[in-house]
């Protein structure tokens, strides 16, 4: 998984701006086919990881990049064997609370499809059924103020209420 943010520059589509995020992306695209390759070959690095199955790429936007995975912009992507999939933060947080299908099961299938591949991976997650994040809930419950979180200890009606 690689990460990057399309700036406000790129929202606006300033050339300039759009060329160096095609960069970006091209870049994480690159990083992930070594990566694949390296799982591949069985660098001791990634011995942990099984190399008889099909790897699928993730290149995480900070925001949504709508148009990432549109076949305009695949065309100035490498050929490659590997699949990679351009989402969004929330789109990660969402794909690992899958309830009803695996993660793995979902991108797969997803990528099979060759009018849905190409479109965000928000539509492919559409009618899940999603759950809790474990990982973000046990952060927060990590935190000393979450026991004054719980809005349903607070009786709002009493004076003063807002300010505890």
């Amino acid at each position: 998984m690689k990460s990057t943010r399309p700036t406000q520059q790129l929202r606006l589509g300033v050339p300039d701006r759009t060329n160096a995020a095609l960069r970006q992306l091209k870049h994480a695209h690159q990083q992930v086919e070594t990566t694949a390759a390296l799982i591949a070959s069985r660098h001791p690095s990634f011995t942990h990881i099984p190399a008889d199955r099909p790897v699928h790429g993730l290149v995480v936007t900070m925001e949504p990049f709508h148009t990432a995975n549109a076949p305009f912009q695949r065309e100035g992507q490498q050929d490659s064997d590997t699949c990679v999939t351009v989402c969004s933060a929330s789109e990660l947080e969402h794909l690992v609370t899958l309830q009803d299908t695996s993660a793995s099961r979902l991108l797969l299938e997803r990528q099979a499809d060759d009018l849905q591949s190409t479109y965000a991976l928000s539509t492919a997650l559409t009618g899940k059924n999603l759950g809790r994040n474990p990982i973000l809930d046990a952060g927060w419950d990590s935190y000393p103020w979450k026991r004054h979180a719980d809005l349903g200890e607070i009786d709002m009606a009493s004076p003063g209420a807002a300010a505890r």
